[in-house]
């Protein structure tokens, strides 16, 4: 759609519920010419879905049987003209009617009405979307001219609104815009445009001199009161809006309440545009069909039901996608048919039956081989017992196959409007803050139900309390206390969430206040505040605040857990939930991006359920046309509790995207994360035999593709198994992570799952691309290695099948920071469209700011690369097939601390957005940002180096340790710094409850490093008195160089949730003293499963310290006049190192979409 979400929101709900009464034309039996009405509408269609443009086609019946029924007279355009011009005048209730856009339903459906009544009609034309899908085709446009009850005017060349159509157009715009639309409507009805409706009712005193001076006699905007020939105003026909509203505006008559008219369309399903809201039941395969022609169904257009072998094998209508209301009566008819030549059984009968209670509904009707069927029944909605309409059939029947040709819901209606008033949610309840005074929970449980939470006098926060909550007992990062909020929460407004921490176990670790929106596979998981804190920190606040667009079906909670530290223990105290006093905000009326890239290619988003509701939903169908989802289609969400496939949920949720008209990626079949260990793990823990692993893999590739058929466009094949820069990346097979899947099934075990999915394309005729996708792709070491794999893949499988691809494409995750170098991302892009395949950019998101707070300087920066990468894109959309963003907003982002996103936590543009729509524009006008190092200090003390943290440290600054290079966050700390006059002393206290060192790599191993540039040249290499130490948890060491292991001191101290790293380094090339500055940084190495998952640092986001000192921060030697410190004994002399491999270039880390479901 076309930017046809009216922006001006506030102004409309003045205008429609608030208007004075004394500007409200009052229709005499002869009006004046400033007496004529105006009303104005957008698309007439069966099953209305945009609140701002769609009317339904049984409430535009009303409204014309009304306007005739009480004697207004509709206008044509000559004739408004003439009148307002005091040539003639006004017959008795003069209106006018004006639909803008020209789309294809008012000629499908208002016309017959329009003609049924004989009424005239203009119709405001955007030239330039003629032909374009959105308005209606220059055919349809022309056969126009042969109806003499309508008009076609001028709506605008382009209706575009951030750089025309908005106030601040200049006349020579608004000019050009006018007089290209007149031109081009000339062509098609050889007459002179005379009206002119101002897209969005944007508009100003050049727009209206332009109108004037292209000969245009009458202008008209949105709302009332008229303000000139050139400022008519007009009422705007919505959704919501009610025949008594309209009888207002125009002073007619009231309507006669309860004066039935009929029924209401609630939906019409006719299988136009495929499968549309049906969804198999069962067993059964349901595919969409054309040229079936039978009673009934005209248009041959159908879905069959086939592979039927149990009764209730066949269709299901979900609720939710045919907008059924709870305690509403609904009339539903489904007419079918049976192929000539199918046997069918004596006493075979179609049903229709609500599930899952199969009580209230019961229609039935005979099975008869080349005859049409019909079912019809009433059914009132109960969603506590039902969630859809099943379209099956009896015992006999069980294995008939029939197609479904057209479904029709209705419902009774009356002339006041048709609609019941919905039940609303009761206002939220006022939360009290919980103190745990009372020595109960709260409310508070564990997420995983395994967690111990005991109200204890340990700690208290509460001021003249004496209680807490302590939380133990935790196996995973996810595991906590949470508590459930959806009775406090008000649709659409903001909250203030506060809850009070102190840490138990470890000494530091990560912890996060996050907010859960739903619930299954489709929920979000919503990250507020976190930070690393330590025992010493006491009582520590954590709080955000969050916008609940969704209530998630009612289930909405609150909850603290870990990023990286599954057994952190920890209090919680003092919880409070408090509105904010900002209500339910509006999407701004803004240009698609994807009408900017209409002819590049698809805008994608990654979603949630609870982003396909209310404003949010309205935000993601005014830019995107393609979903991924982030949690739902993810390989442990296939199964249930029983390990049995169970695509319920799923199913629902693919469903309603659809329903939307957005296309749906499927992510992800076969990932190391996020995935039954069973899968690829004996009871035992040991992998499982090849075969058995192998089998598994097949099997859950097939009955998922299977399940979703060509409700997709695509699917991630495989996910992230490649490592991190791989030493030898032309060895792809010696550069795959070292997963289950192949441990168990080997290195061929990514050729096997393409092999697997291209089977059931082939067998089922599905039209699906299939792609390899992962994150660090603009590290050249890495994209090295997927080129070789794909290209070796690739060729192996050509050689076989006459020149066909295994592999179709590659997805560039493109997890980025604002650091990233875009000549990268270009070099990686243009390697991968070397081998023939296409690509996608599949999860773009930019860091830029800390703690959910993104500056000016920092927005504009993201902005920035978000302008330079979709110029690449761009430059290359001829070998690019969708574009996709990881989240709607910065507030729902997984990496919501950082503000990654285009819109920020209120659902309005940032910079990053214009970058994007006009990256041109956007870097005329911004410099590239100069990179700041971080400050921090050094104190003058000398500690002793035995892995334990003295007294000494006690006033060193902290440097936190979490600055993430790339996508996943895991491990990460705090470090402090103290000096001498000839040491550098560094203590560094990691967060991190999983240990690994399994890796050779020492890279890849749970491991700190320190780098250090003495002399703070910030040089691009090494030269004297730079150098990178590494010491891992088991206190192994390895440097770069490795002359500088010399005079290296290092202890470490490992506990169960983390550990402690001391090291001593010689400074050898400067005299250090009081203000000194060196180049400095440390950094976390996250190692799980022989990979390095995550590297965290102070200050470096590129990964470029092992060679390049000028991504050091800096670090000033402090020394006050009573700091000279005591004498440490004499240490033992180390062991000499033995002589390290040589270092590489640390690997950006690896990355968890979303926290998995608890």
């Amino acid at each position: 759609m076309r930017g046809k979400y009216k922006r001006f929101i506030s102004l409309l709900l003045v205008l429609l519920l608030i208007i004075p009464t004394s500007w409200i034309p009052k229709v005499a039996e002869a009006a004046t010419n400033s007496d004529i009405p105006v009303l104005l509408y957008h698309r007439v269609v069966d099953n209305p879905s945009n609140e701002w443009t769609d009317t339904s086609v049984v409430k535009f019946e009303q409204t014309l049987k009304y306007l005739h029924d009480n004697g207004y007279n509709t206008l044509s355009t000559e004739q408004y003209v003439s009148i307002m011009e005091g040539k003639e005048s006004a017959p008795a209730n003069p209106i006018l009617l004006t639909f803008d856009d020209a789309t294809p339903d008012f000629i499908t459906n208002a016309l017959p009405v329009l003609k049924q009544y004989n009424m005239n009609a203009v119709l405001f034309v955007v030239s330039d979307w003629i032909g374009k899908g959105y308005s209606m085709s220059t055919e349809q446009l022309q056969s126009l001219t042969n109806e003499p009850n309508v008009s076609l005017q001028n709506h605008s060349k382009t209706h575009e609104q951030t750089l025309v159509w908005n106030n601040n157009i200049t006349k020579e715009q608004a000019s050009e815009e006018i007089s290209a639309a007149n031109e081009y409507l000339k062509s098609i009805t050889n007459k002179d445009s005379v009206l002119m409706a101002y897209p969005y009712g944007a508009y100003n005193a050049d727009a209206e001199a332009a109108n004037q001076e292209n000969g245009i006699k009458y202008a008209f905007k949105v709302g009332y009161p008229n303000a000139g020939n050139y400022a008519m105003g007009r009422h705007y026909v919505m959704m919501g809006t009610t025949l008594e509203n309209i009888a207002s505006w125009i002073g007619g008559p009231a309507p006669i309440p309860g004066n039935p008219t009929g029924t209401e369309t609630v939906f019409h399903e006719t299988f136009e545009n495929g499968l549309g809201v049906a969804t198999n039941a069962g067993s059964a395969r349901l595919a969409a069909v054309s040229g079936t022609v039978f009673d009934g169904n005209d248009d041959g257009k159908a879905i069959s039901v086939s592979g039927r072998t149990n009764n209730w094998d066949g269709v299901d209508i979900p609720f939710s996608n045919v907008s059924f209301e709870n305690g509403k009566t609904y009339t539903i008819t489904v007419t079918g048919y049976v192929d000539e030549g199918v046997s069918v059984p004596s006493g075979a009968q179609a049903l229709l039956q609500n599930v899952d209670s199969y009580n209230g509904l019961y229609a039935a009707t005979d099975f008869a081989a080349g005859q049409p069927f019909t079912l019809t029944g009433q059914y009132t909605v109960d969603t506590s017992k039902d969630r859809a309409l099943r379209i099956q059939s009896n015992d006999a029947g069980a294995s008939v196959p029939f197609y479904i040709g057209d479904i029709l819901i209705t419902e009774k209606v009356t002339s006041g409007g048709g609609e019941e008033p919905k039940d609303p949610r009761p206002p939220a309840q006022a939360f009290t803050t919980i103190t745990f005074e009372d020595q109960t929970t709260g409310g508070f449980e564990g997420r995983a139900g395994t967690e111990t939470l005991t109200v204890t006098t340990e700690a208290n926060h509460t001021e003249g309390g004496s209680y807490a909550l302590k939380v133990e007992n935790r196996s995973n990062t996810w595991h906590g206390p949470t508590l459930r909020v959806e009775k406090y929460v008000d649709k659409g407004s903001e909250y203030k969430i506060s809850v009070w921490v102190k840490l138990i176990s470890p000494e530091t670790s990560q912890l996060q206040l996050s907010t859960q929106v739903g619930n299954g596979g489709s929920a979000s998981y919503n990250n507020l505040q976190g930070k690393t804190v330590s025992i010493e920190d006491g009582w520590v606040q954590f709080e955000g605040t969050y916008r609940y667009s969704s209530v998630g079906d009612e289930f909405l909670t609150i909850y603290v857990e870990s990023s990286n530290n599954s057994t952190a223990s920890f209090y919680i105290d003092d919880i409070t939930f408090e509105p904010t006093g900002s209500g339910p905000i509006e999407v701004q009326e803004l240009t698609p991006i994807k009408n900017v890239y209409k002819d590049d290619f698809l805008i994608g988003n990654a979603v949630s359920a609870s982003d396909l509701e209310g404003n949010r939903l309205k935000l993601l169908n005014m830019h995107h046309n393609v979903v991924s989802a982030e949690n739902a289609m993810k390989p442990d969400q296939a199964y249930n509790a029983e390990k049995q496939f169970d695509f319920t949920d799923e199913n629902a949720f693919v469903d309603k995207v659809l329903a939307q008209g957005l296309q749906m990626h499927g992510h992800v079949l076969v990932w190391h994360q996020q995935t039954p260990e069973w899968l690829f793990t004996a009871d035992d823990g040991a992998p499982l035999s090849r075969e058995a692993a192998l089998a598994n893999l097949r099997t859950h590739v097939k009955t998922v593709v299977e399940n979703y058929g060509n409700k997709v466009i695509s699917w991630d094949v495989v996910n992230e198994a490649i490592i991190d820069n791989p030493p030898n990346p032309t060895d792809w097979k010696a550069s795959l992570r070292q997963s289950g899947w192949y441990k168990a099934i080997g290195p061929d075990f990514v050729e096997q799952a393409f092999l697997a999915a291209k089977d059931v394309l082939d067998e089922e005729g599905f039209d699906i691309k299939l792609y390899y996708n992962d994150y660090n792709d603009d590290n050249q070491n890495k994209s090295e290695a997927i080129y070789q794999m794909v290209k070796e893949i690739n060729e192996k499988y050509a050689s076989a099948n006459n020149g066909e691809l295994l592999i179709d494409g590659i997805g560039m995750q493109a997890h980025y920071n604002k650091n990233t170098n875009p000549e990268n991302v270009r070099l990686s892009l243009e390697k991968f469209i070397s081998l023939g395949v296409e690509v996608s950019v599949t999860e773009l998101d930019i860091t830029a700011g800390t703690n959910n707070v993104l500056t000016e300087q920092e927005s504009i920066a993201q902005g920035y690369l978000y302008a330079q990468l979709f110029k690449i894109y761009k430059e290359h959309s001829e070998h690019i097939s969708r574009v996709t963003f990881w989240g709607l907003n910065d507030a729902t982002s997984w990496r919501a601390a950082q503000s990654p996103l285009l819109f920020d936590k209120d659902l309005q543009a940032k910079p990053a957005y214009y970058a994007v729509i006009d990256p041109d524009k956007f870097i005329s006008e911004h410099d590239a940002e100069e990179n700041v190092a971080n400050q921090g200090t050094a104190l003058f003390g000398t500690p002793v180096i035995d892995g334990t943290v003295d007294d000494v440290w006690g006033s060193a600054t902290e440097l936190p340790i979490n600055r993430y290079q790339m996508a996943w966050q895991g491990a990460n700390g705090v470090s402090k710094v103290l000096w001498d006059n000839e040491y550098l002393y560094v203590l560094i206290q990691v967060s991190d409850s999983q240990l690994d060192k399994s890796s050779p790599n020492p890279w890849e191993q749970d491991s700190i490093e320190v780098f250090v540039d003495e002399n703070n040249a910030k040089t691009s290499f090494y030269e004297d008195g730079d150098g990178q130490y590494r010491v891992n948890f088991d206190n192994e060491t390895s440097f770069n160089p490795v002359s500088i292991a010399e005079g290296f001191e290092s202890k470490t101290h490992v506990s169960g949730n983390g550990y402690t790293v001391e090291v001593k380094i010689p400074l050898k090339t400067i005299t250090p003293e009081n203000s000194t500055k060196i180049g400095f940084d440390v950094q976390i190495n996250d190692g799980q499963d022989g990979a390095r998952q995550s590297a965290a640092t102070w200050n470096d986001t590129t990964g470029l310290g092992y060679q390049d000192t000028s991504e050091f921060g800096e670090l000033t030697l402090v020394k006050s006049e009573d700091s000279e410190p005591e004498k440490p004994g004499k240490p033992e002399k180390p062991d000499k190192p033995g002589k390290p491999e040589k270092p590489t270039k640390p690997e950006k880390p690896a990355k968890s979409e979303k926290p998995t479901k608890p």
